[in-house]
């Protein structure tokens, strides 16, 4: 099994655990940044079995963007966990205006 297809193996699993944890934010913030970090190891070793010459600028501006999303994910549930009580998505209704 070469390192492609276990970077690969790894997104989807990380994808399906995403799609089975919908109760709770954190597992499901969690399971983004496996997504992210896989993503940050399969582009990069990707385009250098391809012999693309920017890899280092590519995987650097992916772990910023992985930063930033784990940045306003944290904010947002330390926002549900203050007003709600818990990071459960059963006790956020959308009908809230």
């Amino acid at each position: 099994m070469n390192i492609l297809s276990m970077f690969q193996v790894s997104y989807f699993l990380t994808l399906i655990a995403f799609i089975i944890q919908r109760t709770h934010l954190l597992m499901a913030l969690l399971c983004l940044e496996g997504m992210m970090l896989s993503l940050v190891l399969l582009i990069p070793s990707f385009l250098y079995m391809t012999s693309m010459i920017n890899i280092s600028s590519i995987a650097l501006i992916m772990l910023t963007l992985g930063a930033c999303e784990a940045s306003i994910g944290l904010s947002i549930m330390v926002n549900m966990s203050r007003s709600y009580g818990s990071d459960l998505f059963k006790s956020v209704s959308s009908n809230k205006c």
